[in-house]
């Protein structure tokens, strides 16, 4: 197992890991947050993170490898599990030996059957836009002491800040793409209205005629209307360009 960073090396990485944010694939943000974990976490030999929507079920967003993902998977199947109850209701769910906790026997007996852990560490994470837990798994009974549970706490507490700026970079991109898409699609309006004569109203129903059509999303329609000047349904049939709002291709479309 990887050496364990201290408090102040792993400060450090946390705020390199923030740098990426604006590069990084969220996904790719958190893969590399739970693979931190078993490196920072005293005890901690396998990571993962849970996400679980109100009206959906819940799953991993990343793990640090097939054991991690084995025991969330059971809990998900089981409907009980201190990774489920972290996400849900509770900030830190802390289980020092498998074999002596009584409060998900299921999930005991199973984790005990199949796999090699022995002691777990579940944070809550987050409550939107989904229900998420940090879990951390160990395969020796009571490794998550005092000392392993601050550190733990810690890494827990910056985990969050880096979700809550991943969500954040990840909707503000999610917005930048809407407007550019919005933008594109308004300056192909005007070139079809500038160049047939037609209404806004006429130039838009075009486009999105275009799009059902050749099963093509709307923006990359204005996209090569912007760089050609041309619908590419028009040009690719050899029919003739609308000429106004009683022209025969505006007819066709309605």
């Amino acid at each position: 197992m990887p050496p364990e960073q201290p408090p102040g090396d792993l400060a450090a990485t946390f705020v390199t890991l923030n740098q990426h944010l604006s590069t990084d694939d969220p996904g790719h943000l958190l893969q590399r947050l739970v693979g931190l974990a078993v490196t920072a976490v005293p005890g901690c030999d396998w990571a993962a993170i849970t996400v679980w929507p109100l009206t959906r079920k819940p799953r991993s967003m990343a793990t640090s490898g097939p054991i991690a993902a084995d025991v969330d998977q059971l809990q998900y199947q089981l409907g009980e599990g201190p990774c489920l109850t972290a996400a849900a209701v509770s900030d830190m769910i802390q289980i020092s030996d498998v074999s002596t906790d009584d409060r998900w026997p299921d999930f005991a007996r199973a984790v005990l059957s199949d796999t090699p852990v022995r002691g777990v560490l579940s944070f809550h994470l987050a409550d939107q836009p989904d229900r998420t837990a940090l879990n951390l798994y160990t395969s020796r009974p009571g490794a998550f002491d005092a000392d392993a549970v601050t550190v733990a706490a810690l890494f827990a507490a910056h985990a969050r800040v880096l979700l809550l700026h991943a969500t954040s970079a990840g909707r503000a991109a999610g917005l930048e793409n809407a407007l550019t898409a919005s933008r594109q699609i308004g300056m192909a309006i005007g070139i079809l209205m500038n160049i047939h004569k037609i209404s806004s109203d006429d130039a838009f129903d075009l486009l999105r005629s275009s799009s059902q059509r050749l099963n093509r999303k709307l923006r990359d329609i204005a996209d090569e209307v912007t760089e050609t000047g041309t619908l590419p349904d028009i040009r690719n049939r050899g029919a003739d360009p609308p000429t106004g709002s009683t022209g025969a291709s505006l007819s066709d479309r309605r």
